[in-house]
């Protein structure tokens, strides 16, 4: 009943006997509550660990300025987020408040599951991710390019909110499902986190 394969690495366990080994295993997601499946996560674990995402996605909007004007029909995908986006967007630190409130209440909470504490983490470390293309930016401060640099600029910002659309897609599909998939790079370091 799995999605994907898997691959179980042995490694020599630390502070055991000289032969002691540990598993750990190694695909595009880690079974949660003692590796059942989806099945054995609560439905308002799932809503509650799908929930974090929308921080990521709302503050990856910022990139997609030049997709949607490339793509104006693909807007209809976000529309059930508008009511949403409009607070967000109204409330001053917002994104500094939902930071802090997802890191300190859910992912450091340990009365919560490891399911949710994990997917909370994944959405803080991606949110945190994001910022490294507006250092950029405003390192290199574009302001009045064109031509090819023009054109390098707006793949540059369609790439980041593709890759934050798909990432969202692909946690919200592990949170519907019950499945801890753990995005690349990012995925990793959340998991040592919790």
């Amino acid at each position: 009943h799995h999605l994907a394969p898997r691959r179980v690495v042995a490694s020599p366990a630390r502070g055991r006997g000289a032969g002691a080994r540990t598993t750990t295993t190694t695909a595009g997601y880690s079974p949660s509550y003692g590796g059942g499946g989806g099945s054995m996560i609560p439905v308002p674990d799932r809503f509650v660990a799908l929930l974090p995402y929308l921080v990521p996605l709302l503050d990856g909007l910022r990139y997609s300025r030049f997709f949607f004007s490339q793509f104006p029909q693909a807007i209809f995908l976000l529309q059930p987020l508008q009511p949403i986006a409009s607070m967000y967007f109204r409330i001053p630190f917002a994104g500094m408040i939902s930071f802090f409130a997802i890191y300190l209440g859910i992912a450091e909470n340990r009365s919560m599951s490891r399911f949710v504490r994990f997917n909370a983490m994944q959405a803080i470390i991606l949110d945190i991710v994001l910022v490294l293309p507006g250092m950029v930016e405003y390192v290199l401060s574009p302001g009045s390019l064109r031509g090819m640099a023009f054109e390098m600029y707006k793949l540059c910002y369609n790439s980041v909110w593709v890759f934050v659309l798909a990432a969202f897609c692909l946690a919200a599909v592990g949170c519907m499902l019950g499945q801890m998939y753990k995005l690349p790079f990012i995925g990793d370091a959340a998991d040592m986190r919790v």
